[in-house]
């Protein structure tokens, strides 16, 4: 893989780790394998966290020149399984140009990707930017403002919707690899910046609120306005209904799985 990681050089990089519930894994990871077959210089890191079975083995016949599948002995939950990489695999020779956190639940558009990814790399002024997200019963938003015009260093509107002292939620969100480099000195999830409740658990949860801590003195925070990704699980893990909506979007995903496996299983 050592070919590939050159190649994450000012490429969008996204970080996916996985460990249970496997038809939210399955359906995330087909949408986004789905998604940056088709997206330039776009880069998947896999992290297999010492997943239970059903996905170790699902995964396994990844091997995309696209998707850097790493298999891990134990489970070091998101935050140390995606620190560890950056700290082993990521450094001014090869440093991205934006970097991506979603989780293994959450659906969302190439449309609404790309429109992320422009807004991380010309809103200056914001450290973290995430998708809009579906308002059901498991909708990870708090303290969310009305959307504004924010003008971008390309001199072009975006309709931002800012936090008020809260970050933005984990599931689809991301910073500019220079952030990762000149603030968070290429840690990008610090257990020195976790909320005293995730003190005892550094390993999983809290990772949005550890970003947020670590950029809130100098960036702002928020969502890209009119774009909606569909997170799928509550904290408590409970697995939601998908709206009707939302049902030939995954109709669709289904239907493709074994061309976008295909076209995934092999460099």
């Amino acid at each position: 893989m050592k070919s590939m990681r050159k190649k994450f050089k000012d490429a969008t990089v996204i970080f996916m780790v996985v460990h249970y519930e496997f038809e939210c894994v399955r359906l995330s990871l087909l949408n986004i394998l789905s998604i940056i077959e088709s997206l330039h210089n776009t880069y998947l890191i896999l992290i297999n966290s010492n997943a239970s079975e059903d996905i170790s083995n699902y995964i396994q016949s990844i091997r995309s020149a696209k998707v850097d599948l790493v298999n891990l002995p134990i489970n070091f939950g998101f935050n140390h399984s995606v620190n560890y990489y950056i700290k082993d695999f990521i450094s001014d020779e090869n440093l991205p140009k934006v970097v991506l956190r979603m989780d293994a639940d959450i659906l969302f558009s190439k449309a609404d990707l790309e429109q992320l990814i422009d807004g991380i790399i010309h809103l200056k002024q914001y450290g973290t930017l995430a998708l809009s997200y579906e308002n059901n019963q498991c909708n990870p938003e708090r303290n969310v403002l009305k959307e504004r015009t924010v003008l971008g260093a390309n001199k072009r509107s975006y309709q931002v919707r800012p936090t008020f002292f809260c970050p933005v939620a984990g599931g689809i969100m991301g910073i500019r690899g220079a952030v990762l480099k000149d603030d968070l000195k290429f840690e990008m999830f610090s257990p020195l910046k976790l909320p005293k409740q995730f003190l005892k658990v550094a390993a999983v949860g809290g990772a949005d609120a550890s970003l947020y801590n670590a950029l809130k003195r100098k960036y702002k925070a928020g969502y890209i306005a009119n774009t909606n990704a569909l997170h799928m699980k509550t904290r408590s893990a409970d697995i939601i209904d998908i709206p009707d909506h939302w049902n030939e979007f995954v109709a669709k995903i289904i239907d493709n799985e074994s061309k976008i496996m295909e076209m995934n299983s092999h460099v």
